[in-house]
């Protein structure tokens, strides 16, 4: 599973991480009018257990989940790990 599209007006790209145990996904906005060769105006990061909720989030629910990342205040420096459960 591997993701490298526009999504909802921002760069996003998803796929599982070298460790085998997490999912990298980054959601990257670009100001309007700006080049796609300059970096972006802001860049996120978040790390999602890989297991059957954590690839059913990054599938099924991208959108929903790139507005969230968008949204998130991530410090500088700081990893984030999402991890899910299975509702019952």
């Amino acid at each position: 599973m591997e993701i490298n599209a526009w999504i909802d007006g921002y760069k996003v790209r998803a796929f599982p991480w070298i460790d085998g145990a997490q999912i990298y996904f980054n959601v990257q906005y670009f100001s309007p009018g700006s080049s796609l060769e300059r970096p972006p105006a802001w860049n996120k990061t978040v790390y999602i257990k890989d297991n059957a909720e954590g690839r059913n989030l990054v599938h099924n629910f991208t959108s929903s989940l790139v507005s969230y990342v968008a949204r998130m205040k991530i410090p500088k420096g700081a990893e984030v790990t999402l991890s899910l459960c299975e509702l019952l």
